[in-house]
């Protein structure tokens, strides 16, 4: 062993060039797969490590027959859950559970709060969690003192050195007054892998009343159930479904689901008021990106291995009139590949730990999984390694040990057969087609995001400002009165809505002509009159609503006239259109509006979901909302200091949330801007890798070469023609890979653009372009080598060895 090793170093060492190509190429796949596998394992462990993972539940509410918009939601009723626990033997408990940030003050008297996330709960959620307490006082909950249970982190980060047991801190709410806390626990961290990541913990009083009048006039909860092991979830499903159908007061076109705690995270694409959420198909999407990585440096260490077999046949030849057997010169060829591989894999490991902080930064959240973390990760990527060693390296074993010792001296310097030069073809045409596809994706990726950020939205968002639900404490009027001072606000206007807020502030079932005997949801959005015109929804026929008829507004307060009284109310184009409107000042009695005016659609929503059937009606005198200013352009930023001015006069215990409406509709598509960045990594990461493959098999073929490049300048050839000469191959198989990669990479890119419901259309240019840059890498790294044969000396390449 000891002289194999001695040969193999010496064997890696006589190549360097050809070595460090491979090291290099490797390193690069492997540390791009160490990173994006400590993402997609971090990704999919979400909420495994509960203890009851496997039987925790989040019930949802499923529409039948709401039309587009989206089915499920998040939400039951708060009655559901201790019904069902008393119904069935199935629900071992329940507890309702929902993170919310929140801002705290250590110090009453201090001058800034702290953000921080609190997690409310009952009780029952110590039964459903692992919650680990390091110190605790009596934790029942009382309606006269809140107690919460701080995280270890936050009790060193703000206690530190002292007991925080009893101590109080405050919060700076958006509604009613400031509430004080007592810490009454001190709980371990919870993991960063769980969508109830929060600093804290508030407990509530267990509710237990039970369903009655099929639900309805019941107030909503977000509950978590925990089910007896061996319960099938999809027949208690359909038995709960079963149930709820034979109550007479029943909602006829609701259902309840079940949606496993270890989905919740990356599979919830509906209405959850979920503050942590991913996405399985950006995992999937990163997965298959970091096998193609991979994949292109192992082609490179095949390839680069196969070219330069001719070079070893004569060591070869005489390694077996020596008496070197087949399984021998496999074992010598394969301790190189594990050398090669062992080197890479150790600068890959230790690029991994200096840029995993740099990852996790970028993601916005320390990682949970780690694979140096137990002996089972470390175990199974070192039995991963071993494959991939053995796998990229048993061909080039195989071929260097097959040949012949007699042909192998007398044709030392001959091309190996067709057969391995269309290997090495097909490899290299795998490498650049996994390139191109992943630049077209880029192009598409980056495309769609500028559509998103820059598509007509149906309101004027330029100098649109927000300000995000408060309670207005009797001051909406002053407020209001203050602001219309100011030169650079145009108007101000109280709403229920903010863009990204949803598609409303409530719904309405009512028939769908489009399905006759199904119903469609309705979405109604309430604000001052005048709030359409500080939008900047454009007008298409009829009126707006006018503040000064008193019939366009009634009383914000007036809970039974918002519910039950037919109001004017302005309606969009599709809505219009759906319901069959060709009168305006007609009542719609079912839905209890009368439209005095349609209005262009607009998106109330992200782009990822279509318009929806939408009203807004008008309400005066809120108590609490949010309110819309519209500025002159380019004064923003002043508008934004005097209303905080404004606000704080009149307001002291207040915070105030103000944003850029432009800035808060670009945060919806964060995750589409990051996925850009990632692909963009992605694309030079995969050409490098196939350019520096390409690059070792032309130096390799320049080689090979030498006397034949020397005999053509000798006989007049030009530089130009001896890079066509050298070139023109590789050229070719490029632009094969773009033929087979580009009906792929739009197959695929198609299936990712489905999830939106504005799309861009996938143009020619894209794979153009894509092509445009293999080629002009691939040309660009041949060119370079191909340049210096050129220019060589014919005399020194045709000297006698």
């Amino acid at each position: 062993m000891k002289r194999n090793l001695k040969i193999a170093f010496r064997t890696l060492l006589k190549g360097k060039l050809y070595t460090i190509i491979n090291i290099l190429g490797l390193t690069l796949g492997l540390t791009s797969c160490l990173l994006i596998g400590a993402v997609v394992f971090d990704e999919l462990s979400y909420d495994t490590h509960w203890s009851h993972s496997k039987n925790l539940y989040r019930l949802l509410s499923i529409r039948e027959n709401s039309g587009d918009y989206s089915q499920k939601g998040g939400t039951v009723f708060a009655t559901l859950a201790p019904t069902l626990k008393h119904q069935f033997p199935e629900v071992v408990d329940y507890s309702e559970i929902y993170p919310a940030p929140i801002h705290l003050k250590i110090d009453k008297a201090g001058p800034v709060p702290l953000k921080a996330t609190m997690l409310h709960a009952d009780s029952a959620v110590m039964q459903l969690l692992d919650i680990r307490l390091l110190s605790h006082q009596d934790l029942t909950p009382s309606r006269d003192i809140k107690k919460i249970v701080i995280s270890e982190q936050f009790s060193n980060t703000h206690f530190s050195g002292t007991n925080p047991l009893g101590k109080r801190i405050y919060d700076v709410p958006q509604y009613d007054e400031p509430n004080e806390y007592v810490i009454a626990g001190v709980m371990k961290d919870l993991p960063p892998n769980t969508h109830l990541r929060a600093d804290a913990l508030l407990l509530h009083e267990r509710t237990e009343q039970e369903l009655t009048n099929g639900g309805r006039g019941a107030h909503y909860a977000r509950h978590y159930v925990l089910l007896r092991d061996g319960t099938d979830p999809t027949e208690f499903e359909r038995k709960i479904n079963a149930w709820y159908r034979d109550i007479p007061e029943n909602d006829k076109g609701l259902q309840f689901g079940l949606q496993p705690m270890e989905d919740i995270y990356l599979k919830t694409d509906f209405p959850a008021y979920q503050l942590v959420k991913g996405n399985i198909r950006h995992s999937y999407i990163f997965m298959a990106v970091a096998a193609m990585l991979l994949l292109i440096a192992c082609i490179n260490y095949i390839n680069l291995s196969t070219a330069r077999a001719s070079s070893r046949l004569k060591t070869t030849g005489v390694h077996k009139i020596l008496g070197a057997s087949r399984r021998q010169i496999m074992g010598q060829s394969l301790i190189e590949s594990l050398l090669t591989f062992s080197a890479a894999g150790l600068i890959a490991c230790l690029c991994y730990q200096l840029v995993l902080p740099s990852l996790q930064h970028f993601i916005g959240h320390p990682l949970a999984f780690r694979f140096g973390a137990g002996w089972p990760y470390l175990t199974a990527a070192f039995l991963v390694f071993l494959l991939i060693c053995l796998f990229s390296g048993l061909y080039p074993a195989w071929l260097v040990s097959g040949f012949r010792a007699v042909g192998s001296i007398n044709q030392v310097l001959k091309e190996r057969s067709t057969n391995q030069k269309g290997l090495r073809e097909a490899l290299v045409v795998t490498q650049f087609a996994l390139s191109i596809g992943i630049l077209v994706a880029l192009f598409v990726v980056q495309h769609q995001v500028d559509f998103l950020k820059n598509k007509d939205v149906g309101f004027d968002t330029e100098g649109l400002l927000s300000l995000n639900h408060v309670s207005w404490d009797n001051k909406a009027s002053v407020l209001k009165a203050e602001l219309a001072q100011h030169p650079d606000i145009l108007s101000a206007s109280f709403s229920t809505w903010l863009p990204t807020d949803g598609a409303g502030y409530m719904t309405r079932l009512i028939d769908d002509p489009r399905d006759p005997g199904n119903k469609t949801d309705l979405w109604y959005i309430a604000g001052d009159p005048d709030m359409a015109q500080t939008l900047g929804l454009r007008l298409k026929e009829g009126r707006f609503l006018n503040g000064s008829k008193p019939g366009d507004a009634i009383e914000a307060t007036d809970l039974d006239a918002a519910f039950n009284s037919i109001r004017p109310c302005l309606i969009t184009a599709s809505t219009a259109h759906m319901l069959g409107i060709t009168q305006l000042n007609v009542p719609l009695h079912e839905a209890k509006i009368i439209p005095v005016g349609i209005i262009d659609d607009f998106n109330s929503e992200s782009l990822h979901n279509a318009t929806v059937p939408t009203v807004i009606v008008g309400q005066r005198n809120p108590s609490y909302g949010a309110l819309l200013i519209r500025s002159r352009p380019g004064t923003s930023q002043r508008v934004m200091r005097s209303v905080a001015a404004t606000w704080k006069s009149l307001y002291p215990d207040k915070l105030i949330d103000m944003q850029i409406v432009r800035e808060t509709l670009a945060k919806q598509y964060e995750a589409e801007e990051k996925l850009q960045e990632i692909f963009g990594g992605f694309s030079l990461l995969t050409m490098l890798l196939a350019a520096l493959g390409v690059f070792g098999l032309v130096v390799h073929a320049t080689s090979l070469r030498v006397k034949e490049i020397g005999i053509r300048k000798v006989l007049g050839a030009s530089v130009s023609s001896i890079m066509r000469l050298l070139s023109a191959d590789f050229v070719k198989l490029v632009l094969v890979a773009v033929v087979i990669a580009s009906p792929i990479a739009w197959w695929a890119m198609n299936k990712w653009l489905e999830g939106f419901a504005y799309r861009i259309e996938i143009q020619w240019w894209m794979f153009a372009a894509a092509g445009a840059v293999a080629v002009t890498i691939a040309l660009f790294t041949v060119s370079w080598q191909a340049v210096r044969a050129a220019t060589a000396n014919p005399v020194d390449s045709l000297r006698d060895e």
